[in-house]
């Protein structure tokens, strides 16, 4: 806890440091980054790290991710999703841009895309709140996270958990580099990280050991990377990125099983009369133009049957250069205004001069409508320790009032706030600036589904056109139908269904 404070208290100064921009975490830490480099210049050139010992087993829990990444090639250009979550460490706009150069340069045909959602100061405890809003939605083929904490009282564990029973995606989980005065790494953090990524599954970056070798090969001081007593410098984050990109390599010596996990269906397979068959058609069989079976007329409809929680379309490619169409997308027999299809809460908006969200979480008792939500702060009690807001929904209207010391459940069931999920206090402590009268916290509820899929201009035949019709199911068994309006051509070259392994 009392690194977790002193993690708040830098970000806080940083603040201090930010005033002529626009506030938010880049900022401060690009403020503070120039001005240590006022005193300490960056080194031009950076020595290589030495292998690693099993430098030759690498990969091997990246098995999926890895193999797009290395398997891209100019003809085929395999689309990989790449998260990065955590807290400062991770969170660094250095560490993201270095991460990209590098993956650009060692695969440069891979459609790579590459989003930092990592939140500055928060802990283990604080991220398993987040990270329903973050993370578990995000469609990331290959996770790479970092944090501090959430060991003591299992919220460390439960996000591995629920990355497992949500999501298919891979995971590169990085342990800590050595900081302020350490010389070598703490041993229980460093054990309870092996421990996390061999039950779940995780590749793990040994940053602790090889990051403590590193400065002996070449006679650096641990202040020699770090910007203040925790931060990684430029140097630093170039060694970060390069000690967590060398884990991205193809090795095919290790069995991926991510066939469990992500299925492929081939619209072509859906002509094959056999019951077992995840495919077939209802009404008129699809067209077959240029080898790829296309979708014309209302009177044939594609229906797929699949067990798990998402499923996406790739696109087909016709040679004759025709507009797509459109199609209408029926998921379990419901039409798009069935409450019970999945919808997500995005992360409520940052609170005043922070980046921290004014609330961890919002969740819900009873089925979400598709609209835009508003937490207006009321009054604040006279020692300023309570705050008083209302909240009120786009399509809801107002929806109830509450305080900031108490749970509170809308009128309507459709904003759930836990008392520990309030960040105004918080805030106050961290950042020296209290939420006033008048401010607003927003957040929205968007669809886990697409009710039309549209059929994408392939500007380039080299790369995968995928759209993610649905995901956010309950793990199990469904159906999926894709109806064509009639209005264009709608090619389909694939199903991909994702079966996360935790049920």
């Amino acid at each position: 806890m009392r690194y977790l404070t002193l993690l708040v208290l830098l970000f806080a100064a940083q603040f201090i440091q930010a005033q002529e921009n626009p506030f938010s975490q880049e900022n401060a830490e690009l403020n503070a980054l120039k001005k240590y480099e006022l005193t300490h210049p960056p080194r031009p050139t950076n020595p290589m790290p030495a292998p690693a010992a099993d430098e030759a087993l690498f990969g091997a829990r990246l098995i999926r991710s890895a193999t797009l990444l290395a398997t891209s090639c100019p003809e085929r250009r395999w689309p990989v999703k790449i998260l990065i979550y955590g807290q400062s460490i991770s969170g660094s706009q250095i560490f993201t841009e270095q991460m990209s150069a590098y993956l650009k340069e060692k695969f440069p045909y891979a459609d790579i895309s590459l989003e930092n959602r990592s939140i500055g100061g928060f802990g283990g405890d604080r991220l398993i709140r987040t990270a329903v809003h973050d993370v578990y939605t995000a469609c990331a083929d290959l996770i790479i996270f970092h944090v501090y904490g959430g060991e003591q009282h299992g919220e460390l564990e439960q996000f591995f958990t629920n990355v497992r029973r949500y999501t298919t995606a891979d995971i590169l989980l990085m342990n800590h580099h050595l900081s302020g005065n350490q010389t070598e790494y703490i041993p229980s953090s460093y054990q309870y990280l092996r421990y996390i990524a061999n039950k779940y599954n995780c590749e793990l970056a040994d940053i602790s050991t090889e990051w403590m070798k590193y400065l002996s090969d070449n006679h650096l001081k641990t202040a020699d990377l770090l910007r203040d007593g925790t931060h990684p410098n430029r140097n630093g984050n170039w060694l970060l990125a390069y000690l967590v990109g060398r884990h991205l390599q193809y090795n095919p010596l290790f069995p991926g099983e991510w066939q469990n996990r992500i299925q492929t269906c081939f619209a072509t397979s859906a002509y094959d009369h056999n019951p077992d068959n995840p495919l077939a058609f209802k009404g008129q069989p699809w067209n077959i133009t240029d080898g790829v079976p296309t979708g014309v007329t209302k009177q044939g409809t594609l229906k797929l049957t699949f067990y798990g929680n998402r499923v996406d379309v790739i696109a087909g490619q016709l040679q004759n250069g025709k507009n797509g169409g459109t199609a209408h997308v029926i998921i379990d027999g419901k039409a798009d205004s069935d409450k019970n299809l999945p919808y997500a809460i995005t992360r409520p908006g940052h609170g005043p001069g922070t980046w921290f969200p004014a609330i961890k979480r919002v969740s819900h008792q009873s089925p979400l409508l598709p609209e835009k939500w508003l937490l207006k702060i009321d009054k604040i009690n006279p020692d300023s320790t309570v705050w008083f807001f209302t909240v009120k929904g786009s399509l809801t209207g107002i929806d109830g009032s509450g305080r900031s010391d108490q749970p509170f459940v809308s009128k309507s069931g459709r904003v759930v706030i836990d008392v520990a999920d309030y960040m105004f206090t918080d805030i106050k402590k961290g950042f020296k600036v209290m939420t006033p009268v008048g401010f607003e916290v927003n957040w929205s509820v968007v669809p886990l589904f697409q009710s039309t899929y549209n059929a994408p201009v392939i500007a380039d035949k080299a790369k995968m056109y995928k759209t993610t019709l649905v995901q956010g199911l309950k793990n199990g068994p469904h159906t999926l139908e894709l109806i064509p309006n009639g209005d264009g051509s709608v090619p389909v070259e694939a199903f991909e269904i994702h079966r996360p392994p935790i049920q």
